[in-house]
């Protein structure tokens, strides 16, 4: 369970951090002046970093890393449910979706053993 848990948090840092540079990329080419690309970009690579120190910290058996890991799940589990609240089909399925692998990893690192 705590490779899954670790393929998880492997995954959502790493999609976290591209939709971060996908909006720096969009605002920059579609000069955007609606909020500021940058300060965004900056906050979900500070999400992903957080989230990938406590990845790693769970591939070492390092037990301050748990729950953190298992606050970032909750976070994402609400960023779920808050695409599934919107409008179009698509945000709908991705929120789903979302909300799905973050109780997958909720509960693949609370099935995970702790070390002493």
């Amino acid at each position: 369970m705590k490779r899954l848990a670790v393929i998880i948090g492997v995954i959502e840092a790493a999609t976290i951090f591209l939709y971060g540079l996908s909006i720096v990329v969009r605002g920059t080419v579609e000069h955007s002046s609606v909020g500021s690309p940058l300060v965004q970009f900056i906050i979900y690579s500070t999400f992903a970093a957080s989230l990938a120190a406590c990845t790693r910290g769970i591939t070492r058996d390092q037990n301050w890393a748990r729950t953190p890991f298992f606050l970032l799940q909750l976070f994402i589990g609400i960023a779920g449910y808050t695409l599934f609240s919107g409008t179009l089909a698509i945000y709908k399925v991705i929120g789903v979706v979302v909300t799905i692998v973050s109780a997958v990893g909720f509960i693949a690192l609370l099935k995970t053993p702790q070390t002493n």
